[in-house]
């Protein structure tokens, strides 16, 4: 059994949810969490996770002009795993932030966070993760180091993820892996099998070596993926690391993920 956790669906925006069952179907991949899109109620993946009560986990949005309280009994009502917060508040690192993350643990609700490198390797957010130890955080997209508009201060880019990995010391933390297509430039010419042969970013070993497999998930970003390497190859591209043991590939496709979402 393999757990996806990090995909998109809608009708308002990306593609309806029969559209990423099938890519799971042709991958053997059994389990999905649905993240909410920017911008769109919650409605459609409540109804997604209704109909498909084993196969689906959604992580909600939560709109943070609205009664905070109220949102997270509604999020219960509905059987969520969590939250996704974009860090793009300044209340977040405050105590509004700090008292929402509190109700969010006493309601087992993990928070998965959308934001930039810049934002993840600064100390308003180490505070934040150092300050709330009972509530599990999730950064997504490997801290976005893949898309840092840093691309001309390399050496910058660099510093400020290594300020992200020495944050692995919070248990209360974990990352997403993405698929190598949002961490490595598409090669000039393509092979007739596979885009990438390695990580050659090395932000994935990097990630492993601070955090270890206990911490890591694998997520396809689907569908916006499609307009990458595709589901098939994000999957096969981390799945085939070198340097992934057997039991961190268990970790990363399989347990973590089993354990946090389901």
């Amino acid at each position: 059994m393999y757990i996806d956790t990090h995909c998109h669906a809608g009708i308002n925006w990306f593609e309806p949810i029969e559209n990423l069952i099938f890519q799971m179907d042709m991958n053997s991949v059994e389990k999905s969490v649905l993240v909410q899109h920017k911008g769109s109620s919650n409605d459609y993946l409540y109804n997604c996770q209704s109909k498909y009560p084993d196969k689906f986990s959604v992580v909600a949005s939560v709109d943070w002009d609205s009664s905070l309280e109220d949102q997270v009994n509604e999020f219960n009502s509905r059987g969520v795993s969590g939250v996704r917060i974009y860090l793009n508040y300044n209340e977040i690192f405050e105590n509004k932030g700090n008292d929402f993350f509190e109700n969010c643990s006493e309601n087992n609700l993990l928070i998965s966070l959308a934001s930039d490198l810049k934002t993840f390797s600064s100390f308003s957010f180490k505070n934040l993760v150092e300050g709330n130890k009972e509530t599990i955080f999730i950064i997504e997209h490997l801290a976005g180091v893949g898309s840092s508009e840093l691309e001309n201060d390399n050496l910058n880019k660099k510093n400020q993820f290594k300020q992200v990995l020495s944050l692995s010391e919070n248990k209360n933390l974990f990352m997403k892996v993405p698929g190598l297509g949002e961490l490595n430039e598409r090669p000039s010419l393509l092979s007739n099998n596979f885009p990438f042969k390695n990580d050659n970013s090395g932000y994935i070993k990097q990630t492993l070596e601070s955090f270890s497999s206990e911490y890591l998930m694998w997520g396809s970003d689907y569908p916006p993926v499609s307009n990458r390497e595709g589901y098939k190859n994000s999957f096969k591209g981390v799945f085939d690391l070198y340097f992934l043991s057997k039991e961190d590939k268990e970790n990363i496709f399989r347990n973590v993920p089993k354990k946090l979402f389901f």
